[in-house]
């Protein structure tokens, strides 16, 4: 239904999410808040059923939308399944697998109290375990149409290491009315899993505003030094999968021809220890900055103080990868040409010789050429950058995803009002 004004209203959706926001400024989950956050500029109204972690609030209204966070641990210190570094990493310890049945419990209960409360029309939960699964298997309580969207760790995780988990995989996915994934190898890994199941490729958005060639990089260089250097940035959790070695096992090459060449490196994780030691045995630590986890009010003027973006990222001995190279996008998005690996979602995003180059994953050698290419030729640098700003505004600008997203919340829920008549 639309407004006088052109807006959509009355669709009522509920997301339940392993990871979100903890507070304003968080970078935890943000990607869902975002599309949270667009679909309530469209007249959607939002709650998202969330893990709550120490220190955050129960319930709370973040840019319009509805934040439940439910506790699955006492105290509340003991919640430790979710957030930094990720279930994936933390399910590891083995306190935490202990969490996994209350985790599961505590989420289901709190998404049927709010579908209840809030009358929701929709669930769109995000990650297939445990959100769709939860969601799924609750429907004959919840009565309410599941679209599922799908990032990819799970499915390569599966595909690797974590088989155990296919059955339950499968189940998720083939008991949604509608999946999403976030890019076109999520799409095909998910249709591994559960066949000829209609799998719809929407990716996740970037903020075209807030990530732009109008903003300045010249505080980020006057605060870390950077005078007139060619700066390389890539940023992301310093995990393996990042692929962060490969990029800095590459410098070494770029300096012999570029000198000025420097890199940084923004996020934190448990590589970090790992990646500075690199770093000094390579000799090259005074050429590496990790400034940490940086602010969003920063984010963007890190990629403005740029010369070119890098997402280095492999395959790791778990079969985990990318699932859609959202940083890359953001790139993009801020005019910056880019440097991808050629796994996962990055070929989604990254079309090699229009924005930037795609590069075989763990090849300092090639990854190295291609950096010196756009450090080196400031005119096709410029051209890359152009076209990366074009397509990031028409292709992952979040107003048309969440457009893109709303369609497909109307369409299910139109099924189900005609199964009632």
């Amino acid at each position: 239904m639309l407004s006088q004004s052109g807006r959509r209203h009355g669709v009522k959706v509920c997301i339940p999410a392993t990871i979100y926001p903890l507070y304003e400024g968080d970078f935890s989950g943000i990607f869902v808040h975002g599309l949270a956050k667009s679909l309530v500029r469209r007249g959607v109204e939002v709650h998202a059923v969330v893990p709550h972690a120490a220190g955050a609030k129960r319930e709370e209204t973040m840019n319009g939308v509805h934040i439940q966070r439910f506790r699955y641990a006492y105290p509340e210190s003991f919640q430790t399944l979710a957030y930094h570094p990720g279930i994936p990493e933390n399910i590891k310890k083995p306190f935490n697998k202990l969490e996994v049945l209350p985790f599961i419990v505590s989420m289901a209960r709190r998404m049927l109290q709010v579908v209840k409360e809030a009358r929701v029309d929709v669930l769109n939960p995000h990650w297939a375990l445990p959100s769709a699964l939860v969601a799924a298997w609750t429907r004959r309580i919840h009565k309410r149409p599941v679209v599922t969207t799908l990032y990819g760790v799970e499915m390569f995780l599966v595909a690797g290491k974590y088989s155990v988990f296919r059955p339950l995989l499968r189940s998720a996915i083939a008991n949604s009315d509608r999946v999403i994934a976030i890019s076109d190898a999520t799409a095909s890994a998910a249709r591994n899993v559960v066949g000829e199941k209609e799998v719809e490729v929407i990716p996740d958005g970037v903020d075209t505003e807030v990530f732009s060639p109008e903003n300045s990089g010249d505080e980020i260089r006057r605060r870390h030094g950077l005078g007139g250097d060619k700066v390389v940035l890539t940023c992301g959790r310093l995990v393996k999968r990042k692929g962060f070695e490969y990029l800095l096992r590459a410098l070494p090459a770029v300096m012999d021809r570029v000198p000025e060449a420097r890199v940084i490196v923004v996020g934190e994780g448990p590589e970090e220890t790992r990646l500075r030691s690199l770093a000094s045995s390579l000799g090259i630590a005074d050429r590496v900055l990790f400034p940490g986890v940086v602010s969003d009010t920063d984010l963007p003027l890190y990629y403005a103080a740029c010369d070119a973006f890098v997402l280095p990222s492999i395959v790791d001995s778990r079969g985990d990868t990318e699932g859609s190279g959202t940083t890359l996008v953001e790139a993009m998005a801020s005019g910056k040409p880019v440097v991808g690996s050629n796994v996962g979602g990055i070929p989604y995003a990254l079309r090699d010789g229009e924005v930037g180059f795609l590069v075989q994953e763990k090849n300092p050698a090639q990854l190295a050429d291609r950096i010196v290419t756009l450090l080196s030729d400031q005119t096709l640098s410029g051209k890359l950058g152009r076209e990366g700003r074009r397509v990031a505004t028409q292709r992952f600008a979040w107003q048309s995803i969440a457009e893109r997203y709303l369609s497909v919340f109307e369409s299910v829920t139109e099924a189900k009002r005609r199964q009632q008549l």
